[in-house]
């Protein structure tokens, strides 16, 4: 038995006895190493707490910083997608263009020149991105050197720039495509036939323009009498541009030039029409090229000719045949040769 007394500062008051027991006074021995222990643990591992509480609050903010630097990097892979496509167009354009001119054209593709980054990337996106960077960069520097061949030859060749035939003989948004350059069932014997040219349908009455610098060789209708197939143009126009195309008019409801006369491109030398073999107000308007040494101008698509227009499925176009098989289309009449 163990007795405990506590003696208060004040003598007046009285002494206080405690009794303990060997077995309480053991409990109350262990309760104090108990609570020595845990105190002295958690002066230890406070620290460690303290750490892992900041740690975790930097790894939500790391987390967070990352969310924004994806977001961002999508965004420029987005933009680059856009800039890739924009490319391709420019591209097209400037074939068709080397079309048009009939300048030599490279068809490789442009030399990759490696990259390598100045840090190591290891997101997938990081990658992407870094790739298409490099192709547009070196896609780029191609069609600047293609845009300067081009200058040049158009520098050199002032007279070809002025009569090839190279716009929209309809203002852009006054007319429709009703019928492409190509196979067709014709309107008229529901069977299958070549279309030598293009139908661009129009209000009766629309302006009518010359698509290049050239001479009128023909203005008026074809007699029966002479070429029945011809005669089925209705009122139609030719014009002669340099020694290299022809450009025909069919189906004019209005003459406005003459034989013999220069035309401008973009002069009005008519209006459309529903004369000839028609089914309702349309132009018919053809491109015959001389190209080879051949005798006679082959048809080839409008389509490519027109650069201020752009066209669906242009990339297809211009990969597409350019001229129309030599039994398919109609020779010129004798007086156009």
């Amino acid at each position: 038995m163990f007795e405990i007394q506590f003696h208060p500062a004040d003598i007046r008051k009285p002494v206080r006895y405690f009794f303990l027991s060997r077995a309480g006074a053991r409990w109350l021995a262990a309760g104090v190493v108990v609570v020595t222990i845990t105190v002295i643990a958690g002066l230890a591992l406070a620290p460690l707490g303290l750490q892992g509480l900041l740690l975790t609050s930097e790894q939500s903010r790391l987390t967070h910083l990352n969310g924004l630097h994806l977001e961002v990097l999508s965004l420029r892979v987005t933009s680059l997608e856009i800039l890739r496509k924009r490319t391709e167009q420019d591209q097209a354009r400037q074939q068709q263009i080397s079309l048009v001119l009939g300048t030599a054209q490279d068809d490789s593709e442009p030399e990759e020149t490696p990259v390598e980054p100045p840090f190591e990337v290891h997101h997938h996106d990081a990658h992407e991105a870094l790739d298409r960077g490099v192709r547009l960069s070196t896609e780029s520097s191609a069609l600047l050197a293609l845009a300067d061949q081009l200058t040049a030859f158009a520098r050199e060749h002032q007279t070809l720039v002025l009569t090839v035939p190279s716009i929209c003989p309809i203002t852009a948004g006054e007319f429709v495509l009703t019928s492409p350059f190509g196979e067709r069932t014709s309107p008229f014997t529901n069977t299958r036939d070549f279309h030598a040219g293009l139908d661009l349908a129009a209000r009766e009455g629309t302006p009518v323009m010359a698509t290049g610098d050239g001479r009128v060789i023909f203005a008026g209708r074809f007699p029966l009498r002479r070429n029945a197939r011809w005669w089925r143009y209705g009122n139609a126009v030719v014009i002669r541009h340099g020694d290299s195309y022809l450009t025909i008019y069919a189906h004019l409801k209005d003459i406005s030039i003459k034989r013999g006369r220069d035309v401008k491109r973009g002069q009005t030398i008519g209006t459309v029409g529903n004369s000839g073999w028609s089914t309702s107000p349309h132009l018919h308007y053809e491109i015959r090229a001389l190209r080879d040494g051949a005798s006679e101008p082959v048809p080839v698509d409008p389509r490519i000719h027109i650069l201020d227009h752009q066209w669906i499925g242009h990339e297809a176009m211009l990969i597409a045949g350019r001229y129309a098989p030599r039994p398919d289309f109609d020779p010129l009449p004798s007086r156009l040769r």
